[in-house]
């Protein structure tokens, strides 16, 4: 049998979103027939025929479990289609996912929508590895609500005096808080399920918060490969760890920071007390 070869990778991810909502739209027309009782049949009256014509059949009533499994096979075709046209797209977080420096996000906050994709792609499969590993048995996450997050975030940075001003230790904090504090004001991770209580490896925090608990140790390993890459794990994995514990142990603190009436310079202090002790 002939291998397929692989769709252009801006091509199958629009192809995914249109399977996506093929699937959204067979639902919502299932849940709708499977929730209204009684038949559905047109309301206009017939035209009276002549007594020579061919009898009429007896009128046909499209019922609305025939409805609702005619919204199943449009399911069942949109995932077979997903699955044979599509390549996998969703799977990339089954290994490392090694974070680029924040320096590196902030570029490509300047770029177009397509470059932004790769600090999406990164963040969405970084942490959904992370909550996967630390034992959900499901997440769903809002990867184009990442995106997002850099466009809002791309105006800001593109300003001529911030290129320079981002070389600071003090700039790059801040500009650590302004990510971590946009991404968790975007609620891109919409749930996670964990079937037993948590433990070490799944703090409360992260199954109470998961937006503020990763996006901020996300945010946090990428300015620590800015500022001090040397004092950090050189494994993917090994570094996201770390991180957790560091996150873990300044706990209160960081809370503190997120609710306080000025989160983003508490943030900031916050981030930058914790790199200067990791340098």
């Amino acid at each position: 049998m002939e291998s397929k070869s692989p769709l252009p990778q801006h091509l199958s991810r629009d192809i995914s979103q249109l399977g996506l909502a093929l699937r959204d739209c067979a639902r919502q027309l299932r849940y709708a027939a499977r929730n209204v009782p009684g038949p559905i049949r047109s309301d206009r009256p017939l035209a009276p025929r002549p007594s020579s014509a061919t009898p009429l059949k007896p009128p046909s009533y499209l019922s609305l479990e025939s409805v609702a499994h005619l919204a199943d096979d449009l399911i069942e075709t949109a995932e077979s289609f997903a699955g044979h046209a599509v390549p996998t797209l969703q799977d990339h977080w089954k290994s490392p996912v090694p974070l680029q420096p924040l320096t590196a996000y902030l570029e490509l906050s300047r770029g177009s929508a397509k470059t932004r994709r790769k600090f999406s792609m990164a963040y969405y499969a970084a942490a959904k590895r992370m909550i996967m590993q630390s034992g959900a048995t499901d997440v769903l996450i809002f990867e184009h609500r990442i995106c997002a997050t850099l466009e809002h975030m791309g105006a800001a940075s593109s300003a001529p005096h911030t290129a320079s001003a981002t070389t600071t230790r003090s700039a790059l904090c801040l500009a650590g808080a302004q990510l971590a504090l946009s991404l968790i004001e975007m609620q891109p991770i919409r749930s996670t399920r964990f079937e037993t209580l948590p433990d070490a490896n799944a703090p409360w925090w992260l199954v109470t918060e998961p937006n503020a608990y990763v996006f901020l140790m996300l945010s946090l390993t990428s300015l620590a490969k800015d500022t001090c890459p040397s004092g950090i794990p050189t494994d993917p994995d090994a570094a996201v760890r770390f991180f957790s514990d560091v996150v873990g142990a300044r706990e209160a603190a960081f809370r503190q920071a997120l609710k306080g009436p000025e989160p983003l310079h508490a943030l900031r202090d916050e981030l930058e007390y914790v790199i200067t002790h990791l340098c």
